[in-house]
């Protein structure tokens, strides 16, 4: 066998580079794709001569002054010159994978694929660990690994690492809970008949006390991803049941509200219990709170869903239909009779002159009405769309044409004190 050298071998070649300050490197990480199938269809000794054959495969296409090592099985690393033209280093890589691809392997007929990625080492050195990880999470992140025979990723140019921010974000979001930090908006949702507004949909805000408002799209992705949507979600709604109750102590009236239930929620059976738990700590009346459900959920678990919207319903609350057009869009998902609101998605309200939008619309509300559902039009920024909706008998408009999310205690000002309305 090849005598090929390994990892500690690399990470002395690394340091050399650091430690002169030879700039222009990248370390890369290379893995061949499918060797485990491999391995198990053909004999292991097959398997040996593989990563041989690839390891002498990229030795030699290998420049002067660059390096390779193999670490584990098939899985190698390399140093390589990165020049300022990224484009000359996307057609070498490109050319390599060609190489591996089209190398002659009498054994095996077939073409060997690989995946890899790319971590320019920047002008403060880094610990030869560190630039393995960045190199190696390039590799195994790329979005494209499942779908292409051979791909890959260049760390701060292709791929952005966000697991240290999410991270980061997980040890904070906790305290930001217990502070309050993480709290909610209320944005209103104007009756088309009247001008009133009795109704809101809770949005999470995140307010830090040194970096202000933190924007939705930097932390709520993250939060769905490792699951801490549920917690937050979990949060906003005990408040909201609260600040329900105390508004009708102070004013006597009743506020409904909408919250919003993620996706997680319907990974776990056992999910509602959660939300009665938290009800029993500041039971309102059960005919102010409604759970919104994303579109896209109900479409891809119909079984679950029906259970879930059931149970709901059982209970006493509401629910309605999140983002309806916005691109899963099925009709077959208002059969669901325990389904009681439809919300228009904001996409339907792009171009008040098109007219074959207008006919979509028109028989999207007629057809929740005929099925006795209210309807919501979300996302509404122009009168034009409001007098038309109106002409159609939608039931409610939320969107910035009258009002953009707010904190309650503004809700609290505009809607229970001084009962301000749209004059219709």
């Amino acid at each position: 066998m090849k005598d090929m050298k390994n990892e500690q071998w690399i990470m002395e070649k690394y340091g050399q580079i650091c430690e002169s300050r030879i700039p222009g490197y990248a370390l890369v990480s290379l893995k061949i794709k499918r060797f485990r199938i491999f391995n198990r269809l053909n004999d292991r000794s097959l398997g040996d001569l593989l990563v041989e054959k690839v390891y002498e495969v990229l030795d030699n296409y290998l420049e002067e002054d660059e390096y390779i090592a193999q670490i584990h099985l098939d899985y190698y690393n390399m140093l390589m010159h990165y020049p300022e033209d990224y484009d000359e280093f996307f057609h070498r890589i490109i050319e390599m994978n060609r190489v591996i691809r089209d190398m002659p392997f009498e054994p095996f007929h077939g073409k060997i694929f690989s995946g890899m990625g790319v971590f320019p080492l920047p002008q403060t050195p880094v610990d030869f660990y560190t630039a393995q990880y960045n190199a190696d999470i390039c590799r195994s992140e790329c979005p494209q690994s499942a779908f292409r025979n051979s791909h890959f990723e260049i760390y701060g140019l292709t791929y952005e690492d966000n697991n240290l921010r999410y991270f980061d974000l997980e040890q904070s979001i906790r305290p930001a809970l217990e502070r309050g930090d993480i709290t909610y908006y209320l944005q209103p949702k104007v009756d088309l008949k009247t001008g009133e507004v009795t109704r809101a949909e809770a949005l999470v805000r995140w307010i830090d006390p040194e970096k202000g408002m933190i924007p939705i799209v930097s932390f709520l992705p993250s939060l769905e991803e490792n699951g801490l949507i549920e917690e937050v979600d979990l949060c906003i709604f005990e408040k909201i049941c609260a600040q329900i109750n105390q508004w009708i102590q102070k004013y006597g009236r009743k506020i409904h509200i909408s919250v919003n239930l993620s996706r997680c929620a319907f990974d776990y059976r056992y999910f509602f219990k959660d939300y009665v738990e938290r009800y029993d700590k500041s039971p309102c009346p059960k005919d102010c709170i409604e759970f919104e459900l994303l579109e896209s959920i109900v479409l891809n678990q119909v079984d679950r869903v029906k259970e879930v919207v059931s149970e709901i319903k059982d209970f006493g609350f509401s629910c309605s239909l999140d983002d309806f057009g916005s691109g899963y869009s099925s009709f077959s998902v208002l059969t669901n009779s325990d389904i009681s609101t439809l919300k228009i998605d904001r996409s339907l309200f792009r171009n008040v002159t098109d007219s074959r939008e207008k006919i979509l619309l028109r028989h999207v509300l007629q057809t929740a009405q005929e099925l006795h559902m209210k309807t919501v039009a979300e996302g509404v920024e122009t009168q034009e769309y409001v007098e038309f909706l109106k002409e159609l008998d939608c039931d409610y408009v939320q969107g910035y044409v009258y009002y953009r999310p707010m904190p309650p205690e503004e809700f609290e000002e505009r809607f229970l004190i001084r009962n301000e309305k749209i004059d219709l």
